[in-house]
């Protein structure tokens, strides 16, 4: 129960800082691009490769590794474990599981955004 709480703190921190630099960087470099969404999940993809290779080494312990990557990357970015799932698949070397996971990730996450659109305007 004590990681189930570890995990919800650091996901609302996570939240947290998702949301300040979403708002923060169109500040800093406007532009019509989306680039707070870039920004967060490129942050969270190189801190999800960080935490993993702390944690092969010894230097971060389950819990934390759980609460960081799970918690605080998982409130931050999805797109982290995406691309950690990615590169395990690649690196097993399961490429047609790799392009698959990708694609409809990608194109799938597109579809369902639209028809979860086009949903909200029969309610």
């Amino acid at each position: 129960m004590k990681l189930y709480l570890l995990v919800a703190l650091f996901g609302a921190a996570g939240s947290s800082l998702r949301y300040f630099l979403f708002n923060i960087t169109p500040k800093i470099y406007y532009s019509h691009f989306p680039i707070g969404t870039i920004t967060v999940n490129l942050l969270g993809s190189f801190f999800i490769g960080l935490v993993i290779s702390l944690f092969d080494k010894g230097l971060v312990g389950e819990n934390l590794r759980v609460a960081i990557i799970i918690g605080l990357l998982g409130g931050f970015t999805t797109f982290s474990t995406f691309s950690m799932d990615l590169y395990n698949l690649i690196n097993k070397p399961l490429y047609l599981q790799a392009i698959s996971y990708l694609l409809i990730s990608v194109i799938g996450g597109l579809i369902f955004f639209i028809v979860g659109q086009k949903f909200a305007n029969f309610i």
